[in-house]
């Protein structure tokens, strides 16, 4: 009899890792064949008495008390056995024990080989043992001719020193096809993981296991499902392909696919891909993902969205590529987005060619372009940074050629803008409005001045267009209309008539409307606007 080698272990995450029976299967699937040979004649060792017999008109050697027969290598002990020369059938009761050289214990309550249908029966209380493993059932049988191994009422394999365990209905082993079979109520349970399958097959020669049906791996990390799967010992690889998640205390996983290097620690998954943190609230959807387990890195392609959830409201973000890391203290989450990136919540939109998504303090950075919209104001500069609290904006600062413009009049024959420009600006919200913007070096202000408010019924009537000129300035705001300026140095200021105000008048340098490229509603963030495609100025 020859050994075939153990079985190695199969890790999907450092939790979870599948164990299977090769060398199990093989070694009793040998002793078994081993009973059945038909070239050499069985040899009868011991026994207390001795009979001939004759049964259903067929002749037997009948064998009473301490039996001892002896087959090539392997030996076998039971209370009372007969054989049948003629048609080379045996049968044996009470106490059955078969060893071999290679340390291979079955017991069972009897056994019965038909040498014709060469088909072997063990019965009763069934157990198998080969070094660490032991498999327990009622029912055992092997066809030699199809070279098939199973059980159909249940199967129990301990392993480990009875740490782990694989506890099936149905098991077969095909010894041609190097292939075994658990089915219905798979359940296998290690100091690790639990698996509980429909079906669980194992291939011996390619080291791979499949599983079929609804699969749940559960550990102290993580529980992956899957409907459809496999796993490959030699490369480590492991892969789910329908209706597949994978759930931790932080977040869950859904894909059509999932794809884990077990020795890279690296997973990918395919179309339909929802990763949902539950910690930090946001969920990122896509069409691919890659994620190293090792630096906890993901890539997200394939029309990907960020959503951040708030109590009442959501933010959603699109851009080609997201792509998310660790800051250096391995507590919080930076997410990438390039190129294109796009954003819609129902106070604030935004669009930029890069931005960048920071947990710590919960701020966006906006590069390259940056068109920042909130509530009636756009706000645009070489760089912006947003920050929030609790999903409400609450302050941000623009770097270098900032600019605000909010629209104040559509009515007549040239809209009017209200507009604050400067080298750098930083703007703060209250109950997310505009309420104060500080103007440092080259400040320009544009606004339309109106009436003090008498009668709530009545419209206010313009007083004019104030244009102001100062180093540095703070504007003050009630819905997003200017209520008062602090003119800090060398300010110059002009109230003009607006008879007066011609259209060159009515802008500052440099100003472009790009209402046009605003992402009015969530499914905008896909529909990216060139600026050369608006129009500037009136």
């Amino acid at each position: 009899m020859q050994l075939v080698p153990k079985t190695k272990i199969i890790e999907i995450t450092k939790a979870p890792r599948f164990i299977f029976l090769g060398l199990f299967w093989l070694t009793m699937l040998a002793s078994l064949h081993g009973i059945s040979q038909e070239s050499k004649k069985i040899e009868i060792l011991q026994a207390d008495d001795f009979y001939y017999d004759e049964i259903g008109g067929v002749k037997a050697k009948r064998l009473i008390g301490n039996v001892k027969i002896k087959h090539e290598n392997t030996l076998m002990y039971c209370d009372s056995a007969y054989v049948y020369n003629a048609t080379n059938d045996m049968s044996a009761f009470g106490h059955v024990h078969i060893t071999d050289p290679e340390d291979m214990d079955l017991w069972g309550d009897s056994l019965k080989y038909y040498g014709t249908k060469k088909i072997t029966e063990v019965r009763g209380s069934v157990k198998m043992v080969n070094e660490d493993m032991t498999l327990t059932t009622r029912f055992l049988n092997f066809d030699r001719s199809a070279n098939h191994a199973w059980y159909w009422n249940g199967g129990l394999i301990l392993m480990n020193d009875g740490k782990d365990s694989l506890w099936s209905r149905k098991g077969d082993y095909y010894s041609s096809l190097s292939e075994m079979r658990f089915k219905d109520s798979v359940v296998l349970k290690t100091a690790d993981y639990e698996i509980n399958t429909d079906t669980m097959h194992y291939h011996t020669k390619k080291e791979r296991s499949y599983f079929f049906g609804p699969t749940h791996i559960i550990s102290d990390s993580n529980h992956i499902y899957t409907e459809k799967g496999w796993s490959d010992n030699k490369t480590g690889l492991s892969e789910f392909t329908l209706n597949s998640y994978i759930f931790t205390a932080e977040q869950q996983l859904w894909g059509d696919s999932i794809l884990y290097d077990q020795k890279k620690n690296i997973g990918e998954m395919f179309f339909n891909v929802t990763l949902l943190d539950t910690v930090n609230e946001f969920m990122v959807q896509g069409d691919y993902v890659l994620h190293n387990q090792e630096d906890s890195t993901s890539l997200v392609l394939g029309k990907p969205i960020l959503t951040q959830f708030f109590d009442t409201d959501s933010m959603v973000l699109h851009a080609d590529t997201l792509f998310s890391h660790f800051d250096s203290s391995r507590q919080f989450r930076i997410m990438h987005a390039y190129p294109k990136a796009q954003f819609f919540k129902s106070d604030m939109q935004g669009k930029c060619d890069s931005l960048i998504f920071s947990d710590l303090d919960s701020s966006i950075h906006m590069y390259d372009d940056p068109v920042l919209w909130s509530e009636a104001n756009q706000i645009t500069s070489d760089f912006i940074q947003v920050f929030r609290s609790n999903g409400e904006l609450e302050r941000m600062t623009m770097n270098n050629n900032a600019f605000i413009i909010s629209l104040e009049d559509s009515i007549g024959q040239y809209k009017k803008y209200n507009q604050i420009k400067g080298d750098s600006m930083v703007g703060f919200f209250t109950n997310g409005e505009l309420s104060k913007v500080n103007v440092n070096h080259n400040g320009n202000t544009i606004y339309f001045a109106k009436e003090e408010e008498k009668d709530s019924s009545q419209v206010r009537e313009y007083l004019g267009m104030n244009k102001a000129d100062c180093q540095n300035m703070t504007i003050y705001l009630d819905s997003n209309e200017v209520t008062s300026i602090v003119f800090r140095v060398k300010p110059t200021a002009t109230l003009y008539p607006l008879k007066d105000v011609t259209p060159r008048m009515m802008f500052l340098k440099d100003f472009s409307w790009r209402d046009s490229e605003r992402p009015k509603r969530k499914e905008d963030i896909f529909n990216w606007k060139e600026e050369e495609e608006v129009q500037k100025g009136e």
